[in-house]
């Protein structure tokens, strides 16, 4: 039943990051990865990770997320940061606040909160210097 593995099949294994929370599961907790997670079921409590964080059709989750880049298709109730990009698909929901470098919302998506962007560094905001208003045109 079980066949032997060479230690390239290991090897690939430990390389491996990907955390899956399975249509069928529920868990309540918090959830911190290196990796990209991906949520098709439900999860109650917050999510922190350096990589991407994919919520699927499916997915509901009750908590923050925080992550690299982040995915929606499906539900999320609580505040949402990312370092990167947010998407929200057509069909995904998002109650809650945003802040990103970079937000996506497809049409049919639904998305009630605040959102801000993150600036990539300060330097960009010295470089363009400050803005002079004119008061004499009316």
């Amino acid at each position: 039943m079980f066949k032997k593995q060479g230690t390239d099949a290991l090897a690939k294994l430990e390389d491996w990051t990907d955390t899956v929370i399975a249509q069928s599961a529920t868990l309540k907790g918090c959830l911190k990865s290196d990796g990209l997670i991906r949520v098709y079921g439900s999860f109650e409590g917050d999510i922190e990770s350096t990589g991407t964080v994919i919520v699927g059709k499916a997915g509901k989750i009750n908590g923050n997320i925080a992550g690299k880049d982040v995915a929606i298709a499906g539900t999320v109730v609580g505040n949402i940061s990312a370092s990167g990009k947010i998407e929200i698909y057509q069909g995904g929901r998002v109650l809650g606040d945003i802040t990103a470098s970079n937000l996506k919302i497809e049409d049919g998506a639904l998305f009630s909160g605040q959102s801000s962007m993150k600036v990539l560094s300060a330097e960009t905001l010295l470089l363009q210097g400050p803005r002079e208003i004119d008061d004499t045109k009316e």
